[in-house]
């Protein structure tokens, strides 16, 4: 096994790709032309195996299989070949998804639907940034691909996406000023709670509480005097009401989680490759 996954140098490494490549494309294609019913059954066994590998990896103690070694069982010389071909397997998710974007967008193109022109700056904009991104990790590279990287990505990308997040927050917030109506205590409660946090994080907000002392000796009622202020206070609320519900949530996602895992693990989950519709 340490014989397969030791690291490849020159002639030999472009050989173990295009071998790879070869027998990849060979299964894929013996792969595509056998019944569906088989395929199923092959993607229930890969799912079955792989998620067995990391559950006994895990759970068995160290040592197991392998007395002289403290530090793992006898699968775990496996966890970083197997690593690496789930980040290649990853990788090649990304080339899928940049494949169905073509698909989508030549279509546009081709059939004239209206805004086809939008899909046709994709295609500009795709090519010229994969190719000004790969001249610039070249070394010696010319110094107009540095400024033209520079104007792509730091002058061009990055302020749309910018430009993206802030219209997103006054859609958001538009939204939740159409769906939000006080017809409760509990919806009463939530509004104040959250005024008060909007407030705290702006310097209007703090301005309206600066004449209370900021001195923790000064109380009330056993109380200092210094969390009545609106900042203060606003940290308060995240900080004690906040982040124990935020946890019981992660918690629950947690779950959640880790039920979906178990039932994908066993095939029990309902979809294309797992007996059908559920």
């Amino acid at each position: 096994m340490n014989a397969i996954f030791r690291p490849r140098h020159g002639s030999e490494l472009l050989l173990f790709v295009i071998g790879s490549a070869a027998l990849a494309g060979l299964l894929l294609a013996v792969l595509h032309r056998t019944p569906a019913g088989f395929k199923r059954r092959l993607t229930v066994v890969c799912t079955f195996l792989a998620g067995s590998y990391y559950v006994l990896e895990f759970f068995l103690p160290a040592g197991f299989g392998r007395p002289r070694d403290p530090t793992g069982n006898f699968l775990s010389p496996l966890s970083l070949p197997i690593g690496d071909a789930l980040l290649v397997i990853g990788g090649f998710t990304f080339g899928l998804g940049i494949f169905n974007l073509a698909h989508i967008h030549w279509n546009a193109i081709r059939r004239q639907r209206p805004g086809w022109y939008n899909s046709l700056v994709f295609f500009l904009g795709f090519a010229a940034m994969a190719t000004v991104g790969f001249c610039h990790d070249q070394p010696g590279a010319a110094p107009w691909v540095g400024r033209m990287y520079q104007l792509l990505f730091r002058g061009l990308w990055q302020n749309l996406g910018a430009t993206m997040f802030s219209l997103l927050a006054f859609f958001i917030a538009s939204a939740a000023y159409r769906a939000f109506r006080v017809r409760s205590g509990e919806a009463l409660v939530l509004m104040i709670t959250a005024l008060i946090l909007m407030l705290g994080q702006v310097p209007v907000g703090m301005a309206l509480t600066n004449w209370i002392p900021d001195h923790g000796h000064l109380r009330f009622f056993g109380t200092p005097y210094s969390l009545f202020r609106i900042e203060n206070f606003s940290r308060w609320l995240l900080m004690r009401v906040n982040n124990p519900v935020q946890r019981a949530i992660d918690f629950g996602i947690g779950l959640g989680a880790l039920a979906m895992g178990i039932r994908i693990w066993l095939s029990l989950e309902r979809g294309t490759y797992f007996g059908g519709e559920g």
